[in-house]
């Protein structure tokens, strides 16, 4: 029976899982990732320290496995994370971490200088300090004579991928995010290469997910315990993997992925980067599959608002919070909370806005905070997701949510009656890894194509219907308040900033 490796290099883990072509899970492994957080609130990634994560998670894998043949491995990953690589195969500075917003002059300077219309058309991206080569200049700038001896530029999934078989090769999917791929040539744009003085002769080779890379090389194998000859193909990003086993294929079905992050993304058949709508900051940029294109947007900070404040205010556990918000009445008794802990990025970017709680009285329980707090990540994914309707000219069919989120049932029905569509949760530990793992399996020939790979995945799927009753009580909350407190304290927030200086 075919078995396939699916890792996924994430910002908290990095994990690998084998599986059957069915998606019986055969062998798991996880080690965490350590985020280097600097004093200027600037975060990055040691690439020796992912390396030995993956290495480490390889090896207990091929352990619990046994002798059984592997038929194919592919990795998903963070995207933006870039990795800069010397003649000798050292890293030059550690990766900077997709969520870190030093390269917001850099993205100024794209706006400025190259236009935001034109990238926006070339690439689906719209500048902003998340867009990989923002990283790679802002290095550069720093680092001049050392970049001149760059050989590669890696994300972290060509990174991983490289480390395995010695081939620089990123998927489409990953290599979008860089802001420097053609998103309908499917090719590097030499155009913006050339603007942002970055050699065409250092990027990974792009490719299309499920293509072959190469086989693992004895020095892997060694480092790993994965055989020598192992096939390795591209797989994706990290969240877009998971939408793939999720069995996003249709046009209009809509991943949540809630982690520290919330990653909202809408499948859609032809890019939706119509330059009416370039404000929005949505991008529009390469599916997995069948050549298709996903508008991605995100609530910057998600999970890690309850983790803070389980962690800084509540000093309970991230639990017992969820559990305590069940407590408290429908709307919080009138709190509503802002999460924009880490600014706003869609619809519309403002990296100066800020998180709030509004409404507080005395009368007020930590029930109360807890239950604002998921309830305006709920509003938030709403307001995105109706944006995203205008953007596709295509409504939402279905939401699919991945991630610890699913293990809430109380959240869950919460996000179905604000959203007031039905809401879908695969009971699979890790999509992502599945996600990955089905790529190789199309790459090594055990599926048909991408219909029969969702097709033949057993998958219990967990599904939550608005409740009308709840859904009017919300929606007459979201448009009375919630659609209003953005608007309402964005200028006390530059003033904030100001007053700061």
């Amino acid at each position: 029976m075919a078995c396939l490796i699916g890792i996924d290099i994430g910002s908290t883990n990095c994990k690998a899982a084998a599986y059957g072509v069915d998606g019986t899970l055969k062998a798991a492994a996880s080690r965490p990732v350590t985020t280097h957080y600097l004093e200027t609130s600037w975060a990055e990634f040691d690439p020796d320290q992912i390396w030995q994560a993956v290495q480490s998670v390889l090896q207990e894998v091929a352990g619990q496995l046994g002798d059984e043949k592997i038929d194919g491995i592919a990795i998903a990953s963070m995207g933006a994370a870039g990795v800069l690589l010397d003649e000798n195969d050292r890293w030059i500075h550690r990766s900077i971490a997709w969520f870190d917003t030093r390269t917001e002059e850099v993205a100024q300077w794209w706006r400025d200088s190259f236009g935001a219309e034109r990238i926006y058309e070339i690439s689906g991206f719209v500048p902003n300090p998340m867009a990989g080569i923002t990283k790679v200049q802002w290095i550069r700038d720093k680092m001049p004579e050392t970049f001149s001896q760059v050989k590669r530029w890696v994300s972290m999934q060509d990174y991983g991928a490289y480390c395995l078989t010695g081939q620089a090769v990123v998927d489409l999917s990953v290599g979008c995010r860089t802001m420097a791929a053609d998103l309908r040539n499917r090719c590097w744009n030499e155009e913006i290469l050339a603007h942002a003085q970055i050699p065409l002769e250092i990027c990974s080779q792009l490719k299309r997910s499920a293509e072959f890379i190469g086989p693992v090389t004895p020095k892997a194998s060694l480092a790993t315990g994965i055989p020598a000859g192992t096939p390795v193909f591209t797989g994706g990003l990290d969240y877009v993997c998971g939408a793939f086993a999720c069995g996003l294929l249709e046009p209009g079905n809509v991943l949540c992925a809630i982690g520290t992050s919330e990653q909202i993304l809408m499948v859609v058949d032809q890019p939706a980067n119509d330059l009416r709508h370039i404000d929005t900051n949505f991008t529009c940029v390469n599916y997995v599959v069948n050549d298709q294109y996903y508008i991605a947007g995100q609530v910057i900070s998600s999970g890690c608002i309850l983790e803070w404040f389980a962690k800084e205010i509540a000093a309970t556990d991230f639990n017992v919070l969820v559990e305590e918000a069940q407590t408290a009445p429908l709307g919080a008794k009138g709190v509503f909370m802002l999460p924009h802990f880490r600014g706003k990025y869609t619809p519309g970017a403002d990296p100066l806005s800020k998180g709030a709680f509004v409404g507080l009285t005395t009368a007020h329980s930590r029930a109360c905070l807890a239950r604002a707090i998921l309830e305006g990540l709920c509003y938030e994914a709403a307001i995105i997701m109706e944006s995203m309707e205008q953007v596709a000219d295509q409504p939402v069919r279905a939401v699919h949510v991945t991630g610890g989120a699913t293990k809430s049932p109380f959240w869950m029905q919460m996000k179905a009656d604000i959203l007031g569509k039905p809401i879908v949760c695969l009971d699979i530990p890790e999509v992502v890894t599945l996600g990955a793992a089905m790529l190789a399996g199309l790459g090594a020939g055990m599926y048909q194509d991408s219909d029969d790979a969702v097709r033949r995945i057993k998958r219990r799927e967990i599904s939550y219907t608005p409740n009308e009753e709840r859904h009017l009580q919300y929606r007459k909350q979201y448009e009375g308040v919630y659609k209003h407190l953005y608007f309402g304290i964005k200028d006390i927030n530059r003033k904030i900033d100001c007053c700061l200086v």
